[in-house]
Formats: C-alpha cells, structure tokens, sequence
C-alpha cells in the first residue's frame, strides 16, 4: 500500500504519529480579549450571561423620556398623530377641575365616533405621565400636596383616630397642557389649508358647505359633487384627500356622517362676510 503521507500534500504534517485531531480541530474557548462575550456564556447563578444579551435601539424614544412638561406632551402627540383631536377635547375638558366620572363620560362620548383602543382613564393617564394634566382635588391642589387630617371618632365613650377617606379625583391641566391647548388654533389651521393650496381654496369650501347640511354629509355624496371637478384631474384627487386635510385642521368631524365643526362653521361665516 502507498503511504499517502508521501503522495498527498494535503495530508503532509497530519497524517503522523504526533497528530491529534482533538487538538488540531478544537475551538478556542478563550475569546480574545476585546471579544464580545457569547450569548451561550453562564453568567452568575449559572444563568444566561445578561452582558451578553443582544441589545436593541428602538426607533421612536418613549415620549415620557423628555426634559420637561413640554417636550413630553409634544412626544405624545406627535406619537398619536390620530388622536389629536381627542387628546385636545380632553386638555379643553380639564381647563378647571373636573371629577373623574365626568372626564370618563365625555370622553366616552367622544369615542362613539373616534374609534380607540385606548380607555377613557388610559389617554388621561397617558396625558399625566406627559405631566400635561394632573389628579388635584376640587380645588386644583395636586393631590401630592393635600393634606388630610384623621377624623377622631367615639366608641363606647372611647375615642378613637381613624384615617380620613382619600379625597375626590378631579383633574386639571398643568402649565404645559394650558400651553398645549393655546396653541391648538383651528382658525389659523384651516385658513393656512387655503395658503398652502390656493388652487384647491374651491374645493375646500365646496366640502365645508356640504358637511354644513342638515345631518352632515356621506363621503360619496361629496364625491359626487367634487371628484369630477377640472382642477382635480391632474394630478388625480379625489374627496377624501380634502376631508382628511380639514378633518386634522379641526374644520369638520365624523359624526357618523362628515359634519362641519364649529370652527369650520366660522371660517365659512368669516369667508361669506369677506
């Protein structure tokens, strides 16, 4: 038989008395120095070393890792860009203390025609935590600072201290939410559409006024009467692309049909005056 060791350079130096597969195929079990640790490696307790858990960045920093008040209630919105209507009706609900249970039933009233999957008390909580309102008493002393005195109490002739009942929650806006809701300005956001997209300022009035009709107005209705219009045809738009704009605007809300807002009405009553 040939000796391969002499025939084969592949296996020259391997195929010799001092070879050791073992040896020549382990891995290394000592990382460099500047190595990573391995996700396998133990840590304490013969857990999963924790240093060596993958770390993850995510995208959007949570709104309540601002600064101040502001920068936290501006997060907020700006992460809940379909919300705002909501998050506004509910700073202008807190402008002076308000009980919880009424809070809760004017925003549950609002989401009859706002869908969200959010609770009553969780956007308040959400709105907090950006320190844009807060739980005060009846007279707008955050609760932090209420101070309850215990209640004294006889019985049997003994007098005894018990602990006083936990005040009533209203909420209130803070400097920042009051600051928040300022700058919410329908007028000013609806006449800036009519800025932006002058040759589009018809069109606009046209959706304003068929959404002013008595019990609102269905999107196909509007449709019907803008859609074919010549100044829409290029580029193609069609009706939902100006609701959407004046929807966000403030100028008209879902109400089971598209209806004009208050704010809307005035911005029609301000442009049949001019």
């Amino acid at each position: 038989m040939t000796d391969r060791t002499e025939t084969d350079p592949m296996l020259d130096g391997y195929m010799t008395a001092d070879f050791d597969p073992l040896q020549a195929f382990a891995f290394d079990d000592e990382a460099e120095g500047d190595e990573a640790p391995s996700v396998l490696a133990e840590g304490p307790f013969n857990l999963p070393n924790p240093e060596a858990a993958p770390s993850f960045q995510r995208d959007l920093v949570a709104f309540d890792n601002g600064e101040t008040a502001g920068e936290r209630t501006d997060a907020l919105f700006a992460q809940m860009p379909t919300l705002h209507k909501m998050l506004f009706a509910i700073l202008g609900a807190c402008a002076s203390p308000i009980p919880t249970a009424d809070l809760e039933a004017a925003i549950a009233e609002m989401k009859r025609h706002h869908h969200s999957v959010y609770e009553p008390l969780t956007l308040c909580d959400l709105l907090e935590r950006a320190s844009a309102i807060e739980q005060t008493d009846e007279g707008g002393t955050p609760l932090a600072e209420v101070e309850q005195e215990p209640l004294r109490v006889e019985v049997d002739g003994a007098e005894f201290w018990r602990v006083a009942p936990a005040p009533e929650v209203f909420w209130n806006l803070t400097d920042a939410g009051a600051a928040k809701l300022d700058s919410y300005r329908p007028l000013e956001m609806i006449a800036r559409l009519y800025e932006n997209e002058p040759q589009y300022g018809d069109i606009f009035t046209t959706c304003l006024e068929l959404c002013a009709h008595d019990g609102g107005a269905s999107l196909r209705e509007i449709g019907d009467v803008v859609d074919d219009e010549p100044v829409l045809q290029s580029p193609k738009r069609y009706a939902m692309y100006f609701i959407d704009k004046l929807e966000h605007a403030g100028a008209v809300e879902w109400t089971g049909t598209w209806s004009i807002t208050e704010h809307g009405r005035a911005h029609l009553t301000a442009d049949n005056e001019n």
